[in-house]
This record gives structure tokens, C-alpha cells and sequence, in this order.
């Protein structure tokens, strides 16, 4: 059963400790699936990998020097390879599969979602969601259906998941009265948007509108705020700035009308030097900083999403009250383990459990609607409805 609208699904028995699994095709076989997912699925109880999904002989990641050929991959996990969703769904496994894992790139997450939605599938797609406001809600209306029919439409925005993001949806929510103003960025290393070679993150395929920190990082932090906040978007004015080698968003500022009259200012910030600058001694993964403003307090948090103790979450209420809860826990990103709460709500959801859905179609569709009106806009100069 899913618990759409409050924390409690997080104490619930997972899909692993059920006895049930969830049988799953990966649809994609990039950095994250090779280094993330596909890990995750062969250590976790409640997963059984059923087949993988890709076109490429073998893929590439400038980040990852560890990749293998796909068909090679497909072997080390014993399942079979298919060039095509279309192949695996005229094939006999997907007559058993429960669930899709859409991680593709951006601009193919639309059609591939469309056809596994039809298809009967539970889908947890990669974020963004899409790339591309009309593919939004052709996606969204897609989730409403297959909510009718009891499946699942879940967008990999991890950092909704976790106990963090939770209680803090819950201390918004009941304690900070109306939301009046919400302030977030994220700064990373430059270097990501620099490189040619790095088209995924640099260059705008298909029905992409733009490519760079927006569509890369910024859609972390606005489903984070999304989530929480329960705000919806209506209009937005952005300004960017871009890499003079490959094109690319590398600074934005975006001020983003709700419609209850609140506003989002948010940053993306890749102003950091270097590369992966994991093991640095002055910082380790994401900077980021989340502040909430409503009519009766604050909330305030922030780090550095690779140490735990580089932040906390805080309370400031009008009447003097505070609640503090040690510790920064935005994303979770490790390799190792059964994978982040996102992963694991997933394979319950596909199981009959209980889960969280703290990103579905409605926040994708927000997040993916408000960063195609803050490239609209900064082309245009001019204030975008959503």
C-alpha cells in the first residue's frame, strides 16, 4: 500500500524482508546502471534481475573507467541482452517482469516510459523525468492511468526518499504555517560542463530544451523543495551564463512564481574547481543549501551531501522553539548496500508492500516544467508561464 503523503511507509517491511521479489528489467546500461543499479539489484533480497536493455555495444562515461561491453555485462549477471524495449517486450520474459528501471538517457526516457507504462509495468524512471515540458505530461498522464490499474510511477530523485527529506516534508507541513519563500542552490566542480567529450551533460539531444547544470543538478534540489513544500510552479524568469567551450548552463538564477504566491529563488552553481573532488580535504560531493520561509518559522539545511557531518536540519519557529536533528543527509549515492530508499520503495511497490512515493509524476512533472521555462526564458529574456 503506498503512503503518498506522509513518512510512515518508512518503518514498513521491504519487499526483502516480506519474502516477496520484485523481477526487474534495467532499461540502459550507462555509468549509473553499470556502477549503481545493476550493484544494488544483484546484493538486494528483494530484486531479481531479469534482463538488461541497450543498444550500444558498449557504452562510455568519462567518469567511470570501468565499463564494460553489454553483452559482456549481460553474462556477468546471467541475464539476457536485448537492443531494444521493443525486443524484450515481444519476448517471453516480459510475461514475468514486475517492474521497469528506466536509466537512459534524458531524452529517451519519454517513449521507453510510454511503452512500459503500456505495457503493465511499475516504472522508476532516472531523473529528470524527461527533458521536455509537453514529454512531462504525456508522461504524467501516463502515471494517472497506470495508478488506476495499481502500478507505480516513481522519478529516481533519491534525495526525496530518505529520513531526512521526510521529517522535513512532515516539519514544513505542520509547523511553518503558509510557505511564503523558499531559497535553494547547488555548486559543483566545472570541470562536469567543460568537456566536449561529456555530451550527456553538455549537449541537447532530441527533444531536449538545452543542456548543462539545470537539467544535471538543479533538478535534484527543486524535486527536494517540490516534495516538501507541497509549492507548484507558475511562472518563471531566469538568467544563465554558459561555458564558452561546450555551450553549456554553468551559473543560473531563477526566480520561480507559485501559485500560492510564494517564490523559489534557486542557484546552480558550477563554479567549483577540479573534477570528482572526492577525498578533498575541503569538501567531498554536492554543496547544497535548502531554506524554507513560511508564516510561522523557518527551516533551514544544508552540507555537503558526502559527509554526514557537514550540516544539519533546524527549525526556528516564531514562538522560540527550535528542533535540531544533527547530520546532512541529501542524497544517497553509496555503491554499496541494497541501494538507496528509492530503489528499495520501488522493489516493495512492485512487490504488493508498503512504500513512499516521495517523487512521482506530479513533482517530475514540476521539476521538468520549471527547467524548460528557465531555458525558455533565459533565451528569451522574458518571464515564462509553466
Amino acid at each position: 500500500m503506498a503512503s503518498p503523503s506522509g513518512p510512515e511507509g518508512v518503518q514498513a517491511k521491504t519487499a526483502g524482508e516480506a519474502g516477496s521479489v520484485a523481477r526487474i528489467v534495467l532499461v540502459g546500461a550507462g555509468s549509473w546502471a553499470q556502477g549503481w543499479h545493476l550493484p544494488h539489484l544483484r546484493r538486494n533480497p528483494a530484486a531479481e534481475l531479469v534482463a538488461i536493455v541497450d543498444p550500444a555495444e558498449k557504452t562510455w562515461s568519462k567518469y567511470n573507467s570501468d565499463m564494460m561491453p553489454t553483452a559482456e555485462l549481460a553474462a556477468s549477471y546471467g541475464v539476457p541482452l536485448f537492443r531494444s524495449f521493443v525486443d524484450f517486450l515481444q519476448s517471453d520474459l516480459a510475461k514475468m517482469a514486475d517492474g521497469v528501471i528506466i536509466s537512459t538517457t534524458h531524452s529517451t526516457h519519454c517513449e521507453i516510459g510510454l511503452q512500459a507504462a503500456a505495457a503493465g509495468f511499475h516504472i522508476l524512471v532516472e531523473k529528470p523525468m524527461t527533458a521536455n515540458a509537453a514529454e512531462a505530461a504525456e508522461l504524467a498522464a501516463a502515471a494517472e492511468s497506470m495508478a488506476a490499474a495499481g502500478k507505480v510511477f516513481m522519478v529516481n530523485h533519491s534525495a526525496n526518499f530518505t529520513r531526512h527529506a521526510l521529517h522535513a516534508r512532515e516539519l514544513v507541513r505542520e509547523r511553518l504555517g503558509d510557505i511564503e519563500h523558499v531559497t535553494c542552490y547547488m555548486i559543483r566542480e566545472r570541470e562536469f560542463f567543460e568537456d566536449p567529450l561529456n555530451r550527456l551533460w553538455v549537449s541537447a539531444e532530441g527533444s531536449m530544451t538545452g543542456n548543462g547544470f539545470a537539467w544535471g543538478q538543479s533538478c535534484h534540489t527543486l524535486a527536494w523543495v517540490y516534495m516538501v513544500t507541497g509549492l507548484e510552479p507558475e511562472s518563471v524568469f531566469c538568467k544563465m551564463t554558459y561555458s564558452k567551450i561546450t555551450g553549456a548552463d554553468v551559473f543560473t538564477a531563477a526566480l520561480i512564481q507559485c501559485a500560492n504566491g510564494a517564490t523559489i529563488c534557486c542557484q546552480g552553481l558550477a563554479g567549483l574547481p577540479g573534477g570528482n573532488a572526492v577525498g578533498s580535504t575541503s569538501k567531498r560531493g554536492k554543496l547544497i543549501e535548502n531554506k524554507i520561509f513560511g508564516s510561522q518559522g523557518c527551516l533551514l539545511y544544508s552540507g555537503d551531501d558526502a559527509d554526514p557531518g557537514s550540516g544539519r536540519l533546524e527549525v526556528l519557529l516564531n514562538d522560540g522553539s527550535t528542533e535540531v536533528e544533527d547530520g546532512f543527509f541529501f542524497e544517497n549515492t553509496s555503491k554499496e548496500g541494497l541501494g538507496p530508499e528509492s530503489l528499495r520503495f520501488f522493489l516493495a511497490a512492485c512487490c504488493g508492500g508498503d512504500f513512499v512515493n516521495a517523487a512521482d509524476a506530479t513533482i517530475g512533472r514540476y521539476v521538468v516544467q520549471t527547467i524548460d521555462a528557465m531555458y525558455r526564458s533565459a533565451k528569451d529574456g522574458a518571464v515564462v508561464k509553466v
